[in-house]
Order: structure tokens, then sequence, then C-alpha cells
């Protein structure tokens, strides 16, 4: 079985306690069951004092504290698992976070997630094309799926990333609006089981159809392409919050949309180092999410949520550096952590907007376009 990752995995270590938002805090930390047998059989001091801060059930889990931090969070913000009994005896999240897996035939596949800071800062500041390496590892059961649509997916995907990294024509929210289109084909033969004309269909191809869109999106009034963020931004507002300053910051943000429209090409010339965050943004959801579809047949979703992402987070760097005439790297990974921790890393919110392609406006094809 072989491990593939990007080319920029290796390069994650936990900075600890140099971190701005420890994942120690506001988190409930599930303890795996191997780890908690281990933590079980302790007969020291240490031992009982972890039996005594973990709540066991069906899922165990870590208690929090009443500022809700882990209790073996130190004032230093170290663990004290980590300092007492050694990294090899941390629990499995504890040990992979932020890294996730997805598993096939075969193949094991992973990558550095966005809710971390550290992570967040890496992928942001690619700037070689994006590649992966492969290593060897011991076999790992995988959940069914469709062995064809994985092919065609794989293949797909392989594409995708491929135009994101080396088309120069277009910007990359552009780009992804193109994906967007060549993917909303791509679930059309899937859907009628047209698996031959799937496999013809080249995404340049929709490059003139993208065109051709853009030509129709700009006889629109500005004021309709400006209800269409507004709309998916309220979408987002009455989503699940982790934090609920979450949603009081998005909701503040909703009075520059028009100001966005009006100085959007100003913020590109000032700041051409957005591109590149958008188009190491794109390609990560495109990785982590896009050969899911071999297991639920559905691709559109996936790509829609890319999309909506890429859009969302570009207006939230605008509304930055609108307010304060400047952006940082820093400022730029502080915004997508908090989006990532609060909408990758809530199931409900996941399922909820994967689902809103299929039975809410906001994601119809036609407006995100709009965006």
């Amino acid at each position: 079985m072989k491990l593939v990752v990007p080319n920029y995995f290796k390069e994650f270590k936990c900075i600890a306690d140099k971190c701005k938002d420890c994942c120690c805090i506001g988190w409930e930390i599930d303890v795996d069951e191997t780890t908690a047998k281990y933590y079980k059989s302790l007969k020291t001091d240490f031992g009982k004092e972890l039996c005594q801060n973990i709540s066991f059930g069906e899922t165990n889990h870590f208690i929090l504290d009443s500022k809700e931090r882990c209790h073996f969070l130190n004032e230093k913000n170290l663990c004290n698992v980590f300092l007492e009994i050694g990294e090899n005896h941390l629990c499995q999240i504890c040990a992979e976070h932020p890294r996730y897996y997805e598993w096939f035939n075969g193949i094991k596949e992973g990558g550095i997630g966005l809710c971390c800071e550290e992570a967040c800062r890496i992928i942001l500041s690619q700037t070689n094309n994006f590649s992966t390496e492969e290593k060897n590892i011991e076999f790992e059961e995988c959940d069914e799926y469709d062995s064809v649509i994985y092919e065609l997916l794989y293949t797909s995907r392989k594409n995708i990333i491929d135009f994101f990294n080396n088309n120069s024509e277009f910007s990359e929210s552009q780009k992804s609006k193109i994906i967007l289109l060549y993917a909303n084909e791509l679930q059309n033969c899937i859907n009628s089981d047209n698996f031959e004309k799937a496999k013809k269909l080249q995404i340049s191809d929709f490059e003139n159809l993208f065109v051709h869109s853009k030509s129709n999106i700009q006889k629109c009034t500005n004021l309709e392409n400006q209800t269409s963020l507004k709309n998916l931004l309220h979408f987002y507002i009455n989503l699940e919050p982790l934090d609920i300053k979450w949603t009081e910051y998005l909701r503040n943000q909703i009075d520059l949309v028009e100001t966005y429209y009006k100085n959007i090409s100003e913020f590109e010339k000032n700041n051409p180092q957005i591109d590149q965050y958008l188009r190491n943004l794109a390609i990560y959801f495109i990785w982590r999410y896009f050969l899911k579809g071999c297991f639920d047949s559905d691709i559109i979703s996936k790509v829609a949520f890319m999309v909506a992402s890429i859009h969302i987070i570009k207006f939230l760097f605008f509304c930055k550096w609108y307010k304060y005439n400047s952006i940082t790297l820093n400022d730029c990974i502080l915004i997508v952590k908090q989006y990532s921790k609060e909408i990758e890393y809530s199931d409900t919110n996941m399922y909820e907007i994967l689902d809103s392609y299929y039975f809410n406006n906001e994601f119809k094809v036609e407006n995100l376009l709009r965006l």
C-alpha cells in the first residue's frame, strides 16, 4: 500500500506554545480505544490523573476545564501528556492533528488541514506547483467505492490540479468557475452512466463556455451580483458556529459587499500575492474532497464548496485590506484558519453545505458564477 501526500506534508511540525490558537482549547478531543486502554493500564499517579480527566463512554474524550482548556495543557501551553509519557503515547488525534487521511484500495492519501495556523502558513506560502510524494506502508482497509468512478475522478483531479498549476490566462477565482462548469458536466455524465463521454471532457472546452458565461453575467446588474454574494454570506451566518464571534464577524462584513465590487480591481492590482494564496487553497480543496466522490457519486457539491470557499475567503481578504489599507500573510492565515475551523471541522456544517448544492439556490452554478 502507498501513502500519497502533498509535497509540503513533511514540512509540518506543531509549533506548540508558539501557536496563537491552541487546538487544546475549545475542542473536545476524542481518545481512541487503544490509547484509552493504555492510559487505564498505567499504575502511576499520572495514570490516575489521566483517567480522572477523561470521560469514558461510547466516545472517550478529555474533559475540558471551566476555561475550555484541556486539563493537560499547562500554563505554558505545553502538553503534560507529551512531557510525562512521551509523544508515542499521545492519543491518535493529538498525534496526527491537523493531518487528515482518506483510504482507497492500495492507496492512502493524506494532507494537512487549514484549521491549524502553522499548516495554513505552509499551504498559503507555497510558490512551487503542487505535487505529491509517496512511500510504501502497511496495508489498511478502506470503505467500498465505485472503482469506475474512482478511475475517472483520479484522472479528472489530476487534470484540474494541472489546470490550476499551469494556466496563467485566468485569475484563480476565474479558474475555479471554469472548473465548476467542467464538474457540472462531469456530474451529468456520472448521473447518466455516460463514462465514455466523461473521459473525453477537456477542461479547455469549458474556458470558452466560461468566457461566454462571463459576458452574460456582465450584462446582469451589479446589484444581482452583489445579491449572490450576500445570499451566500447569509447562508454561512446561519450555520452552527463554533465561536459566536465568527458569526458576528461575517455579519459585520456584509455591508462591504457593494464596496468590494467597486474596488476589487484595485485590491487585486495592489495585492498580487492573493492569487497565489487562492490557487493554493483551490488545489487544497480539490485534493482533499474531490476524490471522495467515488464513495457517493457526487462531485459537483464538493466543487461548489471549493468555489464558494475561494470567493468568501477572497472577500474576507478584501475586507481586511480595505479597513487597514494593507493585508499581510499572517492576516490571511488567521482568516483562512478560522474559516476552516468553523466550516471544515464541523461535520454538521459540512453536511449542510454539501447538501445545499441540491436544495438551496446559493450554491447553484448560475449563482456561483456571479460571485
